[in-house]
């Protein structure tokens, strides 16, 4: 795994637990085929025991794990278009892929996974704002 991959975030989600408090969660690339989810609370992360060999399976565990909880959401980080065809719909876009698109001056970005530029649109208010937070930490 390359170094700026290892220990990244690379999706973001919100969990509400039982009298309303709400904490965000960020999951981290530990190894290639490891991903944890990290619990944030007054600017430190908790590492949970819930974990996944890809990020699929790391958010299909905390729903799982969570599901007593109030609720548990992942933040809407966009649609994650491919280029140059340009997919009509796209896929949801992880927070790794938001950031990338984010960082590029026109929005288009190389993903080693799929191989190809690709683009992220309708990004919300929330994964914006997250965005800047992590960024200026140097938490991304």
């Amino acid at each position: 795994m390359a170094e700026k991959t290892k220990n990244k975030i690379i999706h973001v989600a919100e969990v509400m637990k039982k009298g309303g408090k709400s904490a965000y969660l960020l999951l981290r690339c530990v190894s290639p085929h490891r991903f944890i989810w990290f619990e944030e609370s007054d600017d430190k992360e908790i590492e949970t025991s819930v974990t996944g060999s890809n990020p699929q399976e790391a958010i299909k565990n905390a729903r799982r794990y969570w599901r007593e909880d109030f609720s548990f959401r992942t933040v809407l980080c966009g649609r994650r278009l491919t280029l140059p065809e340009r997919d009509e719909h796209g896929d949801s876009a992880l927070f790794h892929q938001m950031a990338a698109s984010l960082e590029t001056i026109n929005g288009v970005y190389f993903d080693d996974e799929l191989g190809h530029s690709c683009i992220v649109q309708n990004i919300s208010q929330e994964g914006r704002k997250l965005y800047e937070k992590y960024r200026d930490g140097q938490r991304l």
